[in-house]
């Protein structure tokens, strides 16, 4: 074969022949294709192998052929199998107008410039026309052979190559022996490369692709923390409901039993009224008891039941208050205090919540057992003393210790009461429950026994309002009716700890189906995403 070296600008068409021999015209592989219009993929693979390595030569030594046409190549031998012909470059007439304009490579067609690479493009449009009976079209974009007709896929990316738009994309005369002699195996990656429109355009997906995954990442991440940490809030706070329902019958029935705990304590009298209130409280308290569920909670089924136990046994204890029996009074008052210590410890069962204000009004209602007692404790010095219209130093030092614990209490609890519960608080102390309700008739008397270290003036006052009733029934019954003051505040404050687990409970829950629902649809998204840059990078690799 002939090849010239290439020239810069114009040139023209060189005709030359194959490896010196004759024009061979009659088998020219132009007349073939008039015969038979398309070839298998194997025979027309081998014609263009076998001018593929004449190429191998001419390209080595930087000559180009420059008119690579079905005019131009000869079959010899025998092609009845593609094992035995051979292909050879001859010289052929010169082209017809436009006859050779289909397997131009587009730089020749803009700039009428010849190049190894153009020998490669026009190779590249005779190996389709023998697969597709047609040359492919001469635009920007070539079509690809895989869309026409049913081709191996080595054969479909090799002829995709070699008709690249971009002269630097298309494959050497070598690469393409090395693809077509390699069978039907898939073309090597670093000679099968897509145009350059195509690989711009698969990078600029898999980019895209890429960013998309990385901004859901995050999302994805936080949506599982959030759906976990709300799963975590309705369990916490949903384990918590039964107890927080009956908290508020609980509390009410442990203030009623307190006062009449301290007046057994104290020898005062007990009004059938106060009985009668706290009979009512047992009645309530022991139906909500009996529906109460506490299949799912063991420990607080054996702390109800140890309740329960000890409320049943107060009914003969009473029985007998009632008949003015207080012979047993040392066992009833353990019986009584266990009762009521049990009642006002259900709020020490429940668990410590992430809301500040749950858990601000549970703290709160923890302090109240404590509360009962020091206030229980001040009532029975107080009434032993102004009883005997005298109080021993022992007894100064008792009290003041029950009045600093008293006014510790109340601070810390009015520092976390809610604005309705101060209110209330305010109410009944005469805005002074803070400093432990010195403003309250009972409280007061408190701090001037403590202040004159002596009851006289205490009980001179207390006789001017007694109406026929000893001093320390007075003031007895003064302190029980801001007792019932204080349980009115704090079965309301359990109550609305109650109703807000409630409330926090449903949002806890209409969190975790909503984190979970958009968890599930950004993991959907990120897969599918992942898929479809996996399919992407595929095709940008099989292309």
């Amino acid at each position: 074969m002939r090849i010239r070296p290439p020239r810069a600008g114009r040139q023209q068409m060189t005709h030359l022949t194959g490896q010196g021999g004759p024009a061979l015209d009659d088998r020219s592989l132009a007349g073939r294709l008039v015969q038979e219009q398309r070839l298998q993929p194997d025979e027309a693979s081998a014609i263009v192998r076998e001018i593929a390595r004449i190429l191998v030569g001419g390209h080595a030594a930087g000559q180009v052929h420059g008119d690579i046409r079905p005019a131009t190549i000869a079959l010899v031998g025998d092609w009845s199998s593609a094992e035995s012909g051979k292909a050879e470059l001859i010289a052929a007439p010169a082209p017809r107008p436009g006859e050779s304009l289909p397997y131009l490579g587009p730089e020749q067609i803009e700039r009428q410039r010849v190049s190894t690479a153009g020998d490669i493009y026009a190779l590249g449009a005779v190996f389709f026309e023998l697969l597709a009976g047609r040359p492919p079209y001469a635009g920007t974009e070539p079509e690809r052979i895989g869309s026409l007709v049913t081709v191996p896929g080595q054969i479909d990316g090799i002829v995709t190559a070699m008709l690249a738009v971009d002269p630097a994309e298309r494959p050497r005369a070598e690469d393409v022996v090395a693809v077509l002699a390699s069978g039907l195996s898939a073309p090597p990656k670093k000679i099968v490369r897509p145009s350059r429109a195509d690989a711009r355009r698969s990078r600029v997906v898999s980019s895209a692709l890429g960013v998309l995954m990385v901004l859901l990442l995050p999302g994805l991440v936080f949506g599982c923390w959030s759906t976990l940490r709300a799963g975590d809030t309705m369990s916490n706070v949903g384990g918590a409901e039964p107890l927080a329902d009956i908290l508020p019958t609980s509390f009410q029935l442990a203030f009623d039993l307190s006062i009449e705990r301290d007046a057994l304590r104290t020898d005062a009298a007990l009004t059938e009224d106060f009985l009668q209130i706290t009979d009512r409280s047992i009645e309530a308290w022991t139906g909500e008891v009996e529906e109460l569920d506490t299949e799912g909670d063991p420990g607080l089924r054996r702390r109800m039941e140890r309740s329960a136990a000890a409320v049943e046994r107060l009914s003969d204890i009473r029985a007998a208050m009632r008949a003015g029996d207080r012979s047993g009074k040392v066992v009833a008052v353990e019986v009584y205090t266990s009762a009521v210590n049990g009642l006002f410890d259900l709020a020490a069962e429940l668990p410590s919540f992430q809301d500040d204000e749950l858990a601000k009004q549970t703290r709160n209602l923890e302090l109240i057992g404590s509360v009962s007692e020091v206030l229980g404790f001040e009532r029975r010095i107080m009434a032993n003393a102004l009883r005997n219209g005298r109080i021993s130093e022992q007894g100064i030092a008792d009290l003041s210790a029950a009045q600093d614990s008293w006014a510790t209490h109340s601070a810390s609890i009015y520092a976390r009461a809610d604005p309705a519960t101060r209110q209330t608080l305010d109410r009944i102390s005469g805005r002074s429950f803070e400093v432990g309700s010195h403003a309250v008739s009972s409280q007061r008397a408190v701090i001037r026994v403590l202040n004159a270290r002596a009851v006289e003036e205490v009980v001179r006052q207390l006789e001017a309002t007694a109406d026929g009733r000893s001093v320390d029934q007075v003031w007895l019954a003064d302190a029980a009716r801001y007792v019932q003051d204080l349980k009115t505040v704090f079965v309301d404050s359990a109550r609305r700890l109650a109703e807000g687990i409630d409330r926090e409970h449903r949002d806890a829950q209409n969190q975790t189906i909503t984190w979970g629902v958009f968890t599930g649809i950004a993991l959907v998204v990120f897969v599918v995403l992942g898929i479809a840059l996996l399919h992407v990078r595929r095709r940008a690799v099989d292309a």
